[in-house]
């Protein structure tokens, strides 16, 4: 399993992204998680932050654990358990059993500059080739498909 195949927006991106897909994306969602509002209105952030995440987890930075619960918070118990059950082929039992069990509130938070300078910046060149179908709203929506399409040109995707 790789980390695409593991987010619970991976059916929606491989979707046309119209009403029923829509639909089916929104019932994943915890209204009552404080963070549900970037699923629910910026699904493409939502799916950068959760990939470049689970990347830093796998590689070992703990100070990603926090953001990858709280990602994670964001969906219905059905969902997260889910995304935790994909998450076992990518990070070791106990990691999972913590994002399982414990609440990201009771973690004390570590800054990492140039993790989130890099997430930043994997917003705006979508390096992970998500394809928004809809209208894209946002500074960063328009430069990630510029940079999705740039890539299909010249890769011939």
């Amino acid at each position: 399993m790789n980390i695409a195949k593991s987010s619970p927006l991976y059916e929606y991106w491989n979707s046309d992204q119209e009403e029923e897909a829509e639909i089916a994306r929104l019932l994943k969602l915890n209204p009552n998680e404080p963070a549900s509002a970037l699923f629910r209105n910026e699904p493409y952030k939502w799916e950068n932050l959760y990939q470049s995440i689970v990347r830093n987890v796998i590689n070992g930075d703990e100070s990603s654990i926090k953001g990858l619960m709280i990602l994670l918070s964001t969906l219905t118990n059905n969902e997260k358990e889910k995304s935790l059950i994909a998450l076992q082929y990518l990070l070791d039992k106990r990691l999972v059993n913590k994002l399982r069990n414990e609440k990201y509130q009771d973690l004390k938070s570590n800054k990492n500059l140039l993790n989130a300078l890099t997430i930043l910046f994997n917003i705006f060149i979508n390096p992970y080739g998500l394809e928004i179908k809809k209208d894209k709203k946002h500074l960063y929506e328009k430069t990630g498909m510029f940079f999705y399409h740039l890539r299909k040109l010249v890769f011939f995707k």
